[in-house]
């Protein structure tokens, strides 16, 4: 993610329509949801309260008026802890001190580390200073590091530049979202720095809402994070389900005091309705919700309400957020498909990124003349304004002519009472085109068949849906972020079976 002090984006000559009173539109978690009705999939969030014209300094600022002595920052592993007034006095410095080795305003900056104090004072130093920020992913390799480098030109990877009325706005509108108040919030951050889940729904969040932010460790340690949240009596919790998965599954999980969390964010990836089952019950987060959204975003659109029912929260990614446009659109006209039809959700509103950084044309292919982002995600709308997400476009299995998509027998192989974890990605055939192959991670100290996944399967989804491969597996390929790398997994999938 690239932030900069740049020009905001152009208010869109939107027609404001509102559909009856959306749920919390208060924007309060203590307002009954109400759903409006919706007769097509297209819906705008709720407009009532005003988006933000200030930089991140000057929210940083205010909140530093508010709350001085309130802890910021806590890195366990690192021993270091900032008040808000101690962390606005070292950017300040920091700003300055970038200034005086002669950057300028519009230079950029790179960040290539883990979760580490200097992180953040970066994060906020170069946007007081004007300079853009340049997340980049401490997995990478020196070659990779040089590769990245080599393109601040056009070119993969791409940069999704993203400005203060971005970021601020965003995260503005997912703490109200979550409920946060000007009561002292304690909130745990396993997720990646360079991730916007950390970034923006954590430190941004931080600057605006004074929550204290607590970092585990340098990088996500499932046991960490839960010695995080019982020692430093953490609230809310932020991670993808990968990580939650990982810090149930600890052997000592039970040893550990979660009695203070209440809620918190999952995202990044699908989550399986019986780990968020699993989530909400054991580790004692009845305000947990699901966060959807795309760096290119800001990123948050989706996310769900804390007081939601337990089938909004397992079944869909939530409500639209304010002021963002949403439309689940056939990918060949762009127009809107009935409602609870599948098709390619598409974005617009404040949050949509101002594009690739120095790539018009990958800019072009992802954002149309109306300013319509389209996520390459398949979802659906249901007549209460709430998505669900179905897969990527990309991801899409065509057997035979079929469409299948991999989060739909995901979570229902998750139903397995032997099954802890399972990615359902799609292998060459030359008859079928592709074939479904489950790769499947069994609970620790149980057993299982292949024939008695496949007999699970019979008579409770369709046949064409049952997967021809059944794959037993230790773990996945994953980013730093915790995200299953799905091409990478097919890959290997294709190679195992001898594809």
């Amino acid at each position: 993610m690239a932030t900069a002090r740049l020009a905001a984006l152009p208010r869109l000559g939107l027609r404001l329509l509102r559909r009856g009173a959306p749920p919390g539109s208060a924007l309060h978690t203590k307002v009954p949801s109400v759903s409006p009705k919706v007769t097509s999939s297209y819906i705008q969030g709720p407009t009532d309260i005003p988006l933000l014209d200030k930089t991140m300094g000057q929210c940083l600022e205010e909140t530093v008026e508010r709350f001085p002595d309130r802890e910021a920052l806590v890195f366990c592993r690192d021993g270091v802890r900032k008040t808000f007034a101690q962390f606005k006095e070292e950017v300040d410095q920091a700003a300055a001190g970038l200034l005086a080795l002669g950057l300028r305003k519009g230079d950029r900056l790179g960040m290539w580390g883990p979760n580490k104090y200097e992180w953040v004072l970066m994060q906020f130093a170069t946007a007081q200073a004007g300079i853009i920020l340049v997340s980049v992913n401490p997995a990478y390799q020196a070659s990779e590091l040089e590769f990245v480098l080599r393109k601040g030109t056009t070119g993969s990877p791409k940069g999704a530049t993203l400005s203060h009325r971005n970021i601020v706005n965003n995260a503005h509108l997912v703490g109200l979202r979550l409920g946060l108040t000007d009561q002292e919030s304690r909130c745990g951050l396993p997720a990646p720095l360079y991730h916007c889940l950390a970034s923006v729904g954590g430190c941004m969040v931080m600057a605006l809402h004074g929550t204290s932010c607590i970092f585990s460790s340098p990088s996500f340690e499932g046991r960490a994070a839960l010695e995080a949240v019982s020692r430093e009596k953490c609230s809310f919790l932020l991670g993808t389900p990968t990580m939650f998965i990982d810090m149930l599954s600890q052997p000592d999980f039970d040893s550990y005091d979660l009695s203070t969390l209440r809620g918190g964010i999952i995202a990044g990836s699908p989550v399986p309705p019986e780990i968020m089952r699993t989530v909400i019950t054991k580790m004692h987060m009845p305000e947990l919700v699901v966060a959807y959204g795309t760096t290119e975003n800001s990123p948050v659109t989706f996310m769900g309400f804390p007081n939601d029912s337990i089938d909004q929260k397992t079944e869909t990614v939530g409500y639209i957020i304010p002021h963002t446009e949403a439309k689940i659109a056939d990918p060949e006209t762009g127009q809107s498909v009935p409602l609870n039809t599948p098709g390619e959700l598409q974005i617009r509103g404040y949050c949509v990124m101002l594009g690739y950084w120095n790539d018009p044309v990958k800019t072009s292919e992802v954002i149309t003349a109306e300013r319509w982002y389209k996520t390459g995600d398949i979802g659906i709308l249901n007549e209460h304004g709430y998505c669900k997400i179905i897969g990527r476009c990309k991801d899409m299995i065509i057997r035979g002519g079929e469409n299948i998509y991999p989060a739909e027998l995901e979570q229902f192989l998750h139903t397995h009472p032997k099954v802890e974890e399972v990615q359902v990605v799609g292998v060459k055939d030359s008859k079928m085109g592709e074939e479904i192959c489950a790769c499947i991670r069994l609970r620790a100290g149980q057993d299982c068949t292949k024939e008695e996944i496949k007999a699970f399967c019979k008579g409770k989804i369709s046949h064409f849906k049952i997967p021809r491969y059944v794959v037993f597996v230790s773990q996945y390929p994953l980013t730093v972020s915790g995200k299953i790398q799905k091409y990478k997994l097919k890959e290997q999938m294709e190679k195992h079976l001898q594809l």
